[in-house]
């Protein structure tokens, strides 16, 4: 269950929790510039939100990995390598990402053809037909020390993405409070997170102003070629950056009608 952390001042059974996330995805306004996004602050629940607290796991359980000081771990893998009370809501999480995923890509359905248009043409829909959405899962990702999050699309298969950003009450970031800084296209498309070299960067992408960090903010959009976002450059020290993050993929099937065969 969603309400067996101890500094948890409500309770709410997973239905309500899931029926509230739902809701407030469903109300949120869509942003179109520069390319479609929303914004929901307080997206969780209180239960929940001081549930992750509560049961965040110890950096050794994290994945390392090659992007500055960043780990990571997908919560069905810490569910399965969990007991007891841990396990119980780790598994409940993500049973909750899914609904949170597909919330979210309902929400932004109008605005798809972002991700699909520029790479197949403008009768997108009939090339796909009833193309199925996966969202099954999500992940835990946390950072220290400096980050410099370049202008970047990310993975190919990812139709829209969403994090949450979360505070370490333990160890507060410091000032300035950087969040996602969103970049706006001067005609330049890419279609998947490959390293863009800094000279077409610098030529073709402008900042449009940055979503900035606060805790239990979600932000999610249509990861498209031309969704071009990053994290400008600062220092955490020993502060941690933490994220929920999920969202809706393509199986291999839709990535044959849409890419060539080095982007599967």
């Amino acid at each position: 269950m969603l309400n067996t952390a101890p500094a948890a001042p409500t309770t709410m059974t997973f239905a309500q929790v899931v029926a509230s996330v739902e809701d407030r995805i469903a109300r949120a306004p869509i942003r179109t510039k520069p390319f479609p996004h929303i914004v929901i602050d307080d997206v969780l629940p209180p239960v929940v939100r001081l549930s992750l607290d509560a049961f965040w796991p110890t950096k050794d359980r994290l994945n390392a990995t090659n992007y500055f000081h960043r780990g990571e771990l997908r919560v069905s893998a810490l569910a399965e390598s969990s007991r007891g009370r841990d396990r119980q809501f780790w598994d409940a999480l993500r049973h909750l990402a899914i609904p949170m995923s597909r919330a979210v890509r309902i929400r932004m359905t109008r605005h798809l053809g972002e991700k699909f248009r520029p790479l197949i043409g403008p009768d997108w829909r009939r090339k796909l037909g009833e193309a199925p959405f996966i969202e099954r899962d999500s992940m835990l990702a946390e950072y220290h020390g400096v980050v410099d999050l370049v202008p970047h699309i990310d993975n190919a298969k990812l139709v829209v993405n969403g994090f949450v950003y979360l505070d370490d009450p333990g160890q507060p970031t410091p000032e300035p409070r950087r969040g996602t800084t969103l970049y706006r296209s001067l005609g330049f498309a890419w279609p998947s997170n490959a390293p863009i070299p800094s000279a077409i960067r610098n030529r073709f992408l402008r900042e449009a102003g940055e979503i900035e960090w606060r805790d239990n903010r979600l932000f999610a959009y249509v990861n498209g070629p031309r969704s071009f976002h990053g994290v400008s450059r600062h220092d955490l020290g020993e502060a941690r950056r933490r994220l929920l993050m999920f969202g809706s993929i393509v199986d291999k099937d839709v990535m044959a009608k849409v890419y060539d065969p080095e982007f599967h």
